[in-house]
């Protein structure tokens, strides 16, 4: 096979088990029986011994990233409350700087003859800053108890002031408190602290902007966050900015809204409430940092991360990963270790979805496609998270197959329509690459859907492919318990060590590397077009359907449209690998690989057609 690629006798099922999973048996969907035609598939494991593959791209970057600097950077940023444009947000982007700096990139104006550049761009409107100095919530009475304090923005306690809570005079604001009855006028809120099991957001806006209340107190934690078991565990959220209102909300631990609620058992409860905040204009600054590639007529691979939110796991860690990667790479290219890829890299650090939608605006570089990393260093025996994949917009996203289609607790997105879906070989390029990293090391990672929600978005609004590598479901995800403790260098390093060897391999393209990627894509096209089909049997199989001739018509249309959308996905996705090579040469290496793409299409359609029979 071209490229030095063996073929290893290793079924889809085989590489996903070797990835893991943390659900309990009893949770775990069973695997589905192969179909008998068309016969089992097996999956290809490239060549560690040829240069150009993707196994030794793997191994190569295996040394290049330090999960010790990145720990160092994550603890110099965590104390910060990161808010776009804020104080904390401001000093941790220049902590990013300075690595960059030391490790060769340059500002793009220095007369260094540098190709490789960091620079500081301001972008969006210029909106309130929001830093959180001290707060205070007590209880008054006989029973007077501080339930959450923070002298400082580092405090443990720090997230239950919600963001863009207004500070209260120096000796705070005493106040009746009160339930939440959505059933109550407003106005009956007026001057009152309100407190409720609903999200700091939704009482905020009913109770203090349309009300006139001083404030509100939440109760409220997704269940994923697991409040009876960590019950000092506070939420973080953020308020509408409403400069004529002047109002705060507050988020309350489990352990504290018990004790608020027993407040009510003795009559009209008071409590006092303290904050001390402060408000800077800002822009939203972005730090932005590119690798020079090879080839001028190249595109580039964005790599993104975003530094808002104030979580170790989310994104301090995707930050500290990508800020490593960066550095690494470069010395790495710099030392000889690493070629200069053909390719450039961008590296992108900034607020989230407004610094990938605004860079790309002035984007001097054709962007071909991108990795977005948000939390990617939970530690999984801690938060209960696994390390994902989230998919470009495919099948999958739209009809579930329930073993290979797994959504997380995030849900689905309900917009994506089947015209949204376009065939590209990201994704399992990038599955290829976890799944070698999961076979080596043990790693525990699989794929989901897409759902939305992060800066891959904003590439996919312009039709560029891109992934997300994430964790999820994370207990400890937006609260007050995602400090650095929770945060494992092991799983920043399996990400950044699979990102940075996509990035080699894809970097340096050529016919090896693009051969490669065909079979890749060939296979997982076989192996889903079978999976699909056998799903589909047995659902026409099951007694319900089988005896009743409306029902079985109504599944056997749905399946043979399923299986159509999933065929014409992947025949876009074998075409897309023309497009791999930047600089083909149009010789016998080019002409051989859209051969052996005709040949490919040629036998998704009979696969297609074998399949549609047999429904």
């Amino acid at each position: 096979m071209l490229g030095g690629i063996a073929l290893a006798a290793l079924s889809l099922a085989t590489l996903l088990a070797a990835c893991g999973s943390t659900r309990s048996a009893s949770d775990t969907p069973p695997v589905p029986k192969k179909a008998a035609e068309p016969p089992p598939v097996t999956a290809l494991v490239s060549d560690p011994s040829d240069p150009t593959s993707l196994n030794a791209s793997i191994g190569l970057m295996s040394t290049v990233f330090d999960p010790a600097e990145a720990m160092k950077l994550l603890s110099a940023i965590d104390p910060y409350y990161r808010v776009r444009g804020n104080n904390g947000y401001l000093r941790s982007l220049e902590r990013v700087m300075l690595l960059l700096r030391s490790a060769g990139y340059a500002a793009a104006g220095d007369d260094t003859g540098t190709r490789d550049t960091a620079d500081f761009f301001d972008y969006g409107a210029v909106e309130p800053a929001w830093t959180p100095l001290h707060a205070k919530l007590e209880t008054l009475g006989a029973d007077a108890a501080v339930l959450h304090e923070f002298t400082d923005e580092s405090g443990p306690d720090r997230t239950f002031v919600c963001v863009n809570s207004f500070p209260t005079r120096s000796e705070g604001v005493q106040a009746p408190l009160v339930h939440f009855d959505a059933s109550k006028p407003a106005e009956v809120y007026a001057g009152a602290i309100v407190f409720g099991s609903q999200p700091a957001e939704a009482l905020f806006e009913r109770a203090v902007q349309q009300g006139g209340a001083l404030g509100v107190i939440s109760s409220y934690l997704p269940e994923y966050n697991e409040a009876p078991t960590y019950t000092d565990s506070i939420r973080y959220a953020k308020l509408p900015y409403d400069e004529s209102r002047h109002g705060f909300g507050l988020n309350v631990s489990h352990r504290a809204a018990d004790a608020l609620t027993k407040l009510f058992e003795n009559g009209f409860p008071y409590v006092k409430v303290t904050i001390g905040a402060r408000f800077a204009e800002s822009r939203s600054r972005t730090l932005v940092a590119r690798i020079a590639g090879t080839l001028p007529s190249a595109g580039t691979i964005a790599v993104v991360g975003h530094l808002d939110e104030p979580g170790a796991a989310d994104n301090g860690s995707g930050i500290a990963t990508m800020t490593a990667m960066a550095t690494g790479y470069l010395r790495g290219i710099r030392d000889g270790t690493l070629p200069r890829p053909r390719r450039s890299v961008t590296f992108v650090f900034g607020a989230e979805l407004e610094c990938s939608r605004e860079w790309l605006k002035s984007a001097e570089d054709q962007v071909d496609l991108a990795l977005v990393l948000d939390m990617t260093g939970e530690d999984q025996a801690k938060s209960g998270s696994i390390a994902l994949v989230e998919r470009t917009p495919d099948p999958g996203a739209i009809w579930s197959h329930p073993t290979l289609d797994v959504h997380t607790e995030w849900g689905r997105s309900d917009e994506l329509r089947e015209s949204d879906l376009t065939g590209t070989f990201l994704n399992d390029y990038m599955l290829a690459t976890l799944r070698l990293r999961a076979l080596a090391t043990g790693w525990n990672v699989r794929s989901n859907p897409f759902e939305g929600g992060s800066d891959h978005e904003s590439f996919l609004e312009r039709g560029i492919p891109a992934v997300l590598l994430w964790h999820f479901t994370d207990r400890f995800y937006h609260t007050s318990l995602d400090r650095t403790d929770k945060v494992d260098p092991q799983e920043m390093q399996h990400v950044a060590v699979c990102a940075l060897a996509l990035l080699h391999h894809y970097g340096n393209a050529g016919p090896e590397r693009a051969n490669e990627v065909l079979d890749f894509v060939l296979q997982a096209a076989r192996e889903r077009l079978s999976a699909e089909g056998s799903n589909a049997r047995r659902l026409l199989s099951a007694p319900a359907v089988a005896v009743d001739a409306d029902q079985k018509a109504a599944v056997s249309r749905r399946e043979r449209a399923i299986i159509a959308a999933w065929a014409r996905w992947y025949r876009e996705a074998l075409l897309s690998v023309e497009n791999f090579d930047p600089d083909p040469a149009l010789g016998p290496e080019s002409t051989t690989l859209v051969e052996r793409i005709d040949q490919a299409l040629h036998e998704l359609r009979a696969l297609e057609q074998s399949i549609l029979d047999t429904i």
